[in-house]
């Protein structure tokens, strides 16, 4: 969760920087940078999704009553991060369309605000909610919450999203993730991986470390 969390959140935080380094006119940059920015969407969208189905209903039948106005607070983050997210769909698709200075400016502020509900809300989920679920949830509710986080990226994607959790990840966690993959994959992804989260990086970021 914290590694899915670290890689959301660099990438939401260097977005803006993303778009507002596209050139004027340049409709070849912005689509490569839009479709990165579509990825993150779901990404984001899928792994809220997993919480609210699968995290939010168990953790509120199990905690104490004391905990469960954080479970609330943590709830309605997630509709005001929706709500933004939506924003930013919206002001992505404008700014693909035109690739002019205001529809440049309304994407990059709609990301910054995304950014900064985002980076609140994960703050308090892992101050307060997440140490609960490591108490509350089984080892199988765990994995049913990541498999959906997994089942929710198109499998095109996989390696490249692996490679971006990777980027600052901790190996023995990203190994723990695919050990449920098929051999193959499992071999490969974290070769492969890495190189293609570098090449998309120099593309969207302007650097393979960003």
């Amino acid at each position: 969760m914290l590694l899915v969390h670290t890689a959301l959140l660099r990438e939401f935080r260097l977005a803006p920087a993303a778009v507002a380094r596209v050139p004027l006119g340049e409709r070849r940059r912005a689509r490569a940078v839009g479709r990165h920015l579509d990825l993150l969407a779901d990404l984001l969208h899928g792994h809220h999704e997993g919480e609210d189905d699968l995290l939010w209903p168990v953790l509120r039948d199990r905690v104490p009553g004391a905990a469960l106005p954080r479970l609330a607070a943590a709830e309605a983050q997630h509709e005001g991060i929706d709500a933004a997210l939506e924003r930013v769909r919206t002001a992505r698709r404008a700014w693909g369309e035109q690739v002019d200075g205001t529809t440049r400016t309304a994407l990059v502020e709609a990301l910054e605000e995304l950014h900064a509900l985002l980076a609140e809300h994960l703050d308090l989920e892992e101050r307060t909610l997440l140490p609960l679920a490591a108490v509350h949830l089984t080892e199988a509710e765990w994995a049913a919450v990541g498999e959906h986080g997994a089942a929710s990226v198109p499998k095109p994607a996989l390696p490249l999203v692996m490679g971006m959790f990777a980027y600052e990840g901790d190996p023995e966690v990203l190994t723990t993730m695919l050990a449920a993959a098929p051999a193959v994959p499992r071999v490969l992804v974290p070769l492969i991986a890495p190189r293609l989260y570098a090449r998309h990086a120099a593309r969207v970021h302007g650097t393979a470390r960003p």
